[in-house]
């Protein structure tokens, strides 16, 4: 814990000047343009798929935004960035891009039922976010900022647990199916590549999540994986179409990527 260790509280940090490594705000950056990119896509193909991976992204967008304001300004002082930081990166980002998969690889009843369910419990946590106590001195800590300084907030914390594993399972699990199903049956290697890239920077950015929790001593480094992987899987998105190492005449991009071109 900060105090008792090498890492001082961050409170400390900025009292006396020191810098505290920002990534998070490189992070929020990519995430934006990721999700320009991809919501550019929708805007000429109208897949669902792609309108939920958008939504997905400008969450992740916010909440590495939220985090680097609350890394340089303080949690503490300004509670509501910790709120967004928590409900937006914690428990809604991931889930949001597992839904764009749902819709790129299950029937589409099944995703349009898992987005109605899924719409309702957003609203649910996220009331639960702004209601439930908070202790203040406690975002004076990392372990405050990963959800510690919430006292009572049940529904939220579940929803953290839970729509992470989900999310995580359905988003990197179903890049890593697809990628597979296209080395077995040799498709073009730009949809290799893209998927193998998906699922790596998805679970980058769950790595980074379980470690900050693990470690337990100072948040610097989430901000970190959280911009490489975004930036692992925004390749991965760059590579569709510009790897052509497939036979001739044959489209290398998934039938909803190529009807958007």
């Amino acid at each position: 814990m900060p105090g008792d260790g090498a890492h001082p509280p961050l409170s400390l940090l900025r009292q006396n000047g020191c810098s505290v490594v920002n990534l998070a705000g490189l992070a929020a950056l990519l995430s934006l343009v990721f999700a320009l990119v991809v919501g550019a896509r929708w805007v000429r193909s109208h897949h669902p798929a792609f309108a939920c991976w958008t939504l997905g992204l400008l969450i992740f967008a916010a909440a590495a935004a939220s985090q680097s304001l609350g890394e340089s300004r303080g949690f503490e002082s300004h509670v509501i960035l910790f709120q967004l930081f928590y409900l937006l990166g914690g428990a809604l980002g991931v889930i949001y891009l597992a839904l764009g998969t749902l819709y790129l690889l299950a029937p589409r009843r099944v995703a349009v039922i898992c987005t109605a369910v899924l719409l309702i419990f957003t609203v649910v946590v996220a009331v639960d976010a702004f209601v439930a106590p908070i202790d203040r001195a406690k975002l004076a800590t990392p372990a405050g900022i990963l959800g510690g300084a919430y006292s009572n907030a049940v529904l939220l914390q579940a929803a953290v647990v839970f729509f992470n594993i989900v999310g995580t399972v359905v988003f990197a699990g179903g890049a890593a199916w697809s990628g597979w199903r296209y080395i077995r049956e040799r498709a073009g290697v730009d949809r290799i590549l893209c998927n193998v890239l998906l699922t790596a920077g998805a679970l980058v950015v769950a790595f980074g999540f379980s470690a900050a929790k693990t470690v337990g001593s100072s948040i610097d480094p989430l901000g970190g994986y959280e911009a490489a992987g975004m930036a692992v899987m925004f390749a991965g998105f760059l590579v569709l179409g510009r790897v052509r190492l497939a036979a001739a005449g044959k489209s290398t991009l998934p039938p909803a990527a190529a009807r958007a071109g």
